[in-house]
């Protein structure tokens, strides 16, 4: 019985003070709607991309030499860069200077803090965030609705560019050491080179290849011709041939020694300096073909160094809004009558359970 009569005062109270609450909403609901009137519109320009592999960067994949297979499209850690340049002050730096923010913005450059004011100012109006399908949805709002789609299109174009910057900086890194180890590996091959040449000049090694053969065939047939010319020797004396006759093949067994002796000296030669030049021969060989092939390495670095590639896929440029994003004029409205009215009705209430008591006596205890 109680808690019905409370709830009778209630109603009696609310209806009591229905029309000053009523015209004190309308005169709320009127001011408001005035002040919403002077408020500027904003439009906001939207584009949405995805995020590219950066495998299409990396000349393994761009050459087919990798048994990877690629992909196109980008996975966490490439939106992760994406957003982060997109939230980088190189980027907006960019956006201030490109579109005189300072004094789109109406901030004092001269100021102490016109770098901090102007970026916070660009931040309110910006907005980048990673939809739940994994693609970057990047706004920007601005009172000129053809200013915005200008700035959200220009602020997609240069995360792309910064992205892939980062990635062609890593590929100038990568081919800056190869060519550095190309130079390295070219002297030491002309360092090679003129060892060999030394060594083949010292020991006359002129083919490790071919050259032993060569002797082996030369001394054999030295050898055989001093053995049969001393044989005719022999048997030209048992017979009394002229002594002319005897003296030319003295002469002739002369030379075939003499011959000998020479190939056995440069067949020692050879065998002394045979294996040095082998193993340097080797060892020129491996060198050679490593520069080769770090020679197509870095053919292949700048060609991917230089192929234009794109760190994002569009999905959607931005475009020039039609419909303003804010401010909501009837929301606000409808919100400041209703808070209007809640607040109105709990000062009433309490204005009539506590108008009886006796304020000064209560301030005087």
């Amino acid at each position: 019985m109680e808690q019905r009569e409370n709830l009778l005062d209630v109603l009696r109270i609310f209806f009591k003070w229905l029309k000053p609450i009523a015209y004190l909403c309308i005169g709320v609901g009127i001011g408001t709607a005035a002040i919403s009137l002077l408020l500027s519109n904003y439009y906001e320009s939207t584009t949405t991309f995805y995020a590219n592999s950066i495998d299409q960067a990396k000349p393994g994949q761009i050459f087919g030499t990798s048994t990877r297979d690629i992909e196109f499209y980008g996975d966490d850690r490439d939106n992760d860069r994406l957003l982060t340049i997109a939230e980088s002050n190189d980027l907006k730096d960019y956006m201030i200077q490109t579109f005189d923010l300072y004094k789109h913005y109406d901030i004092d450059p001269s100021k102490e803090k016109a770098a901090f004011n102007v970026r916070q100012k660009f931040n309110k109006y910006y907005t980048v965030i990673k939809t739940k399908r994994d693609a970057i949805e990047l706004s920007i709002e601005d009172t000129d609705k053809e200013l915005a789609a200008k700035m959200v299109n220009a602020a997609r174009e240069k995360i792309d560019e910064l992205a892939v910057k980062i990635v062609k900086d890593q590929l100038q890194n990568i081919q800056s050491s190869l060519e550095k180890n190309i130079e390295e590996k070219s002297n030491q091959l002309n360092v090679l080179g003129d060892s060999i040449l030394a060594l083949r000049t010292r020991y006359g090694v002129y083919s490790t290849e071919t050259q032993g053969e060569s002797f082996a065939t030369q001394i054999l047939t030295a050898e055989s011709q001093l053995a049969g010319a001393t044989a005719k020797l022999n048997a030209l004396k048992a017979t009394g041939a002229p002594r002319d006759t005897l003296s030319r093949i003295r002469a002739n067994i002369a030379g075939y020694k003499s011959q000998v002796t020479t190939l056995k000296q440069s067949i020692q030669g050879f065998n002394q300096g045979q294996s040095q030049v082998l193993v340097l021969e080797r060892r020129q060989k491996d060198m050679s073909n490593k520069l080769g092939e770090e020679g197509v390495q870095l053919n292949q670095l700048i060609t991917a160094y230089n192929s234009k590639i794109s760190a994002i896929n569009l999905i959607e440029a931005g475009a020039v809004p039609i419909i303003k994003s804010r401010p909501k004029r009837s929301l606000i409205v409808i919100s400041a009558v209703f808070i209007t009215a809640i607040f109105s009705f709990i000062g009433v209430l309490l204005f009539e359970s506590y108008k009886d008591v006796d304020w000064k006596s209560v301030r005087n205890t």
